[in-house]
């Protein structure tokens, strides 16, 4: 990109008239734009974003190409859809009811099969939000295609004031939490309206029938591309952490084009050090010799029977974002498999809650489900030297609710025929913290021979303490055999009120029988202790601080003794990085290796997961890379919802009223943000197999 470009686009937006019909043919440089006008409510130095990158070159990713013209001497070329997944012109004739259809002409160089939007804005000053008249179409084409769309297959997006009056044409890319495509490359020219007819809208295929309709947290699975034929990375070379995010909402896949032939999720392995990538719950895939991944649906070979005929709903949601719910898979000496699921029937009430076991014998072809006695639910992990939990089915941890709750724990019994009974609930705590650790993967049990270890915090100060001091984090011991609890051991306090519910522990056991322990502080330091005798909790070290500003510290032990952590870490100030902890046998923790860093400060959440290849001991770190929870100024705001328009209507839609966020990140009168909910998005999986030194996001090679 030349140096002049940014003063020509500024020219042409701003000094040139532009025509509906220079527009639509792509004939004229910055009629198309790839970012939302923020200049006409901002100054460019008041944009956050202006510190990375030109606002011109935000804007100015559709180019205008000489190849592939139907019409006039250019045509539009839209590519790097990752990087720029909206296309918008305002430049557009503004009554279209006397048309039929909208046509154009379209290059593709690949049939990638990405999905594009095409939506005319016709906003309603009824409502808040922005709204559209949209349709699909899918790129299944490679040279040039005539398109021809008619105006009678738009679905309303909001509430559309109708074809009589159309403000701006759209094409969306991201929309309906799409992954597109960084391979397609379409020219894109001589559109225009049409009073003549179209070919008629394609049917849409029929739902499959006896399907029970389902609610997500997560965007649905998208099977097609797996094992898709195009580079994972860009030109398929390696992309390495620390990862650096770009404005506005650039990550893994726009700055890398990390396309990998699977849906990245949550990452375990089995005993011998076979993967499996969970997604949204549901989704188990895995990769063979061959390099060609498989996958099973769980919802619909095996929860949705169960809901349907054993507990009678008439829908089923899933907890299934990583928070609510358990990701890891399990396994035991035997070779049987393990699940966890969180599910409701969203046609009646929360009282349906359930937490489901699900158990195979047959390497995961087919399962039975077991209902457990509480819905919130999580596995003892293998976090590097517990192999004894091999031994037996799965120590399950069971939570009442949330905090303070009951938590209780148990572990399956398995009879001669192979299924499975699910003993009594032992108490282990009242007042307490969940076993809900939502990011991090912190293990809570550990089991060593004939005994469970299980840590817990209770929430309240502890007796002779004050709130300041923390949440007290406890330990016990259950023996299995004679099905006795010990009495607590205090471990340590984590972060500074003891009224944190996020201020949970996590422990690992080293090689030589030692357990170690991290006590979260949310936007502090977290404590490190270790056990002073091997497989005991009976005394433990003094409570060393460790990095401060962190959340949500999970813990795993190489073979060598080497203990791993990935934080949330916000110091210095409100800015949350995935970070890596790393503590040598023998050497003081080290300071922290940031690996993924959003290209601004406020709110993120990943539900981050790191775990540990029992035959390597290499590490995957899986994570979201669009929060879902977002804090946004206005600025922010406006290109969060160029992005993805299908959200801005939940956004805006709340019964409180609308809400919309003023100002700059870092300037405006006023300045304020405002905090939205929105689906997580973009899943991601880091891997090191150099015991933490370097990190590259995750391929297929990686999973063999």
């Amino acid at each position: 990109m030349t140096g002049t470009w940014p003063l020509l686009l500024a020219s042409c937006l701003y000094a040139q008239p532009i025509t509906p019909e220079a527009a639509l043919d792509f004939e004229v440089e910055g009629a198309w734009l790839t970012a939302p006008d923020l200049l006409s409510e901002f100054k460019e130095e008041e944009l956050w974003s202006t510190r990375t990158i030109p606002f011109a070159e935000l804007a100015g990713g559709l180019t205008l190409a000489t190849e592939h013209v139907h019409s006039g001497r250019t045509a539009g070329k839209w590519a790097d859809h990752p990087r720029y997944p909206t296309i918008h012109t305002t430049r557009v004739p503004r009554d279209w009811s006397a048309a039929r259809s909208l046509g154009f002409w379209a290059f593709s160089e690949e049939a990638t099969g990405e999905r594009i939007t095409v939506a005319a804005l016709s906003d309603s000053p009824e409502t808040p939000w922005r709204d559209y008249l949209r349709r699909d179409l899918v790129v299944d084409w490679q040279g040039e295609r005539e398109i021809a769309l008619p105006l009678a297959g738009f679905t309303p997006e909001g509430s559309p004031v109708g074809w009589g009056k159309v403000d701006a044409l759209y094409l969306f890319a991201k929309i309906d939490n799409r992954e597109p495509n960084p391979y397609t490359v379409l020219y894109l020219d001589a559109m225009r309206l049409s009073d003549a007819d179209a070919p008629p809208v394609e049917a849409r295929a029929p739902a499959e029938e006896g399907r029970l309709p389902h609610e997500f947290q997560v965007p649905e699975f998208d099977a097609s591309i797996l094992n898709h034929r195009w580079p994972e990375t860009r030109d398929g070379q390696p992309a390495t952490a620390p990862i650096q995010y770009g404005s506005y909402f650039l990550a893994e896949r726009a700055l890398f084009g990390y396309y990998p032939r699977f849906q990245p999720g949550f990452v375990s392995f089995s005993p011998e050090g076979r993967a499996f990538i969970r997604y949204g719950s549901t989704i188990i895939q895995t990769v063979g010799p061959d390099g060609k991944w498989t996958y099973q649906d769980l919802l619909k070979e095996v929860i949705e029977p169960f809901a349907r005929d054993t507990l009678g709903f008439g829908g089923i949601g899933i907890g299934n974002n990583g928070q609510g719910d358990e990701a890891s898979l399990r396994f035991d000496a035997e070779g049987d498999a393990y699940a966890l699921l969180f599910i409701w029937d969203p046609t009646r009430d929360a009282r349906t809650r359930r937490g489901v076991l699900l158990h195979s014998r047959d390497g995961m072809q087919t399962w039975r489900a077991y209902v457990l006695p509480n819905y919130m639910a999580r596995f003892e992990k293998f976090v590097g030297h517990n192999t004894d939990c091999l031994l037996r089915p799965p120590v399950i941890l069971l939570s009442a609710y949330f905090a303070p709750t009951s938590i209780f724990l148990t572990i399956p019994e398995k009879q001669p025929d192979g299924s499975l009974v699910i003993p009594e609930p032992v108490p282990i705590a009242e007042g307490a913290l969940p076993f809900l650790p939502h990011s991090g993967e912190a293990n809570q049990a550990l089991t060593v021979g004939d005994r469970v270890f299980v840590a817990y915090g209770k929430l309240g100060a502890a007796p002779g303490h004050t709130k300041a001091d923390g949440v007290p984090n406890y330990a016990v011991a259950y023996d299995v055999k004679a099905r006795a609890l010990s009495e607590p051991v205090l471990m340590g306090f984590g972060g500074q009120n003891a009224e944190d519910d996020h201020n949970w522990a996590s422990i690992a056991l080293d090689g030589q029988g030692y357990l170690h322990a991290l006590i979260n502080g949310h936007h502090d330091p977290f404590a490190y202790v270790r056990a002073q005798e091997p497989r005991s909790i009976a005394s433990w070290t003094a409570p060393e601080k460790v990095a401060a500003g962190t959340s949500y510290a999970g813990l795993v032990c190489g073979r060598d003794g080497t203990l791993y952590s990935v934080t949330r870490c916000a110091e210095p100030g409100y800015y949350f990085r995935l970070s890596l902890h790393r503590k040598r046998p023998g050497q003081p923790w080290e300071e922290p290796q940031h690996l993924v860093l959003p290209y601004k400060a406020y709110y993120h959440v990943w539900f981050h997961k790191l775990v540990i290849d029992p035959a390597t001991d290499r590490l995957f770190l899986g994570y979201w890379a669009q929060s879902c929870s977002v804090c946004l100024f206005r600025d922010e705001y406006r290109a969060y919802v160029d992005i993805w328009p299908d959200r801005e209507r939940p956004f805006l839609g709340k019964a409180d009223g609308p809400k919309l966020p003023n100002g700059t990140y870092c300037c405006g009168d006023p300045r304020n943000y405002e905090f939205y909910e929105a689906p997580p998005s973009e899943p991601a999986i880091l891997v090191s197999d150099d015991r933490g030194e370097t990190w590259r996001l995750a391929t297929t090679d990686d999973f063999r």
